[in-house]
């Protein structure tokens, strides 16, 4: 028997995610024991830092500079490419709200890295619990109020794309919600797309970011991520990758 609780039992302590049972037996542990009580403070220090640079409940602020780059890139890309694609983030079926906001800081919290430098990261925040980063390879429950970030390092990727869907087989097109995948911003580090998410409903949702070299049409992403459930057997857990180029990461998350 380990000598020390886990990192991931302590994170969930800290994220007011055990068991009561569970929680209590940590917890008193962590009070006789050094290494998990400095694990404990270190946890609750990057909580404090990150939501120092921007807490969920202050997306609000920035609207009108978000709206402002935004347009400014839509008319760049229609100089370059001669036509216009509107990469405007407007949410269908399960998507309830879209909210505007500068971009988060990168706390160093675990992402899931792809080939490469390229790391794409979902967090979860808004609601009373502490914001927190979703595991790929794990199902994650929302609470009520909560709502979902979608971040990425390109690394040499120039677009990126993003959708959802439910556990009906519902795709719901998030980053754009029509036309092709947007251009990645300029610069190294963790980049966050526009606005939050909350998901309404019950039941499962796999969400999906796409990085690529040349920009994919999001009709065609649909169309992949239907055949995906298809094979999966209608089963969330077990969709494989879309059939399109570039790198993806999928996550689940368990609506309340």
């Amino acid at each position: 028997m380990s000598a020390h609780e886990s990192e991931w039992t302590l994170r969930r302590l800290h994220a007011g995610e055990l068991p009561a049972p569970d929680a209590a037996r940590a917890r008193s542990h962590a009070a006789g024991c050094a290494p998990c009580a400095e694990a404990l403070k270190r946890f609750a220090q990057v909580q404090s830092q990150f939501e120092a640079h921007l807490p969920f409940e202050h997306f609000e602020a920035g609207i009108e500079q978000a709206l402002e780059r935004q347009r400014a890139e839509d008319r760049a890309r229609a100089k370059a490419r001669s036509r216009w694609v509107a990469p405007v983030v407007s949410l269908a079926a399960s998507v309830l709200l879209v909210v505007l906001a500068r971009p988060l800081m990168h706390t160093g919290a675990p992402s899931n890295r792809l080939k490469g430098g390229a790391v794409a990261e979902l967090r979860i925040g808004g609601g009373e619990a502490p914001q927190r980063v979703v595991d790929a390879n794990l199902r994650e429950a929302l609470r009520p109020g909560e709502r979902v970030r979608l971040g990425y390092t390109a690394d040499t990727h120039r677009y990126v794309a993003a959708l959802s869907i439910d556990a009906t087989g519902e795709v719901t097109a998030l980053y754009p919600d029509a036309g092709e995948s947007l251009p990645v911003e300029a610069g190294d580090g963790m980049h966050w797309l526009p606005g939050s998410l909350e998901f309404t409903g019950t039941g499962a949702e796999r969400v999906v970011v796409l990085l690529s070299d040349a920009p994919l049409d999001m009709d065609a992403l649909r169309d992949a991520a239907r055949r995906a459930y298809a094979v999966s057997g209608r089963d969330l857990d077990l969709m494989p990758a879309l059939d399109v180029p570039g790198e993806q990461t999928q996550w689940t998350l368990l609506k309340p």
